[in-house]
């Protein structure tokens, strides 16, 4: 018999308080909303796939996280900020 750890995706909570990080940040930054979620995603998320030969670079999608690597994601996110100033 093999047990699995689960990896349930991140809640429909993390996904809220994401969009409030975001909006904050960006309120301090200058920054839309939809700014800070498409700057964090590239500092943050980044993930190469292999297609064929070559190394594609492209940013993973927040529904695809865990809870815990969505916490995780957030948690950079807030430590990044708080080194320019801001605090939630």
């Amino acid at each position: 018999m093999l047990i699995k750890e689960r990896n349930s995706d991140r809640s429909m909570e993390q996904n809220a308080r994401l969009w409030e990080l975001y909006t904050s940040v960006g309120d301090y930054l200058g920054y839309t909303a939809q700014d800070i979620h498409d700057l964090m995603g590239y500092k943050f998320l980044l993930i190469e796939k292999n297609v064929g030969r070559e190394k594609i670079t492209k940013v993973q999608s927040t529904t695809k996280l865990s809870v815990k690597d969505m916490a995780a994601y957030q948690e950079k996110i807030e430590a990044w900020a708080s080194n320019l100033g801001w605090s939630f």
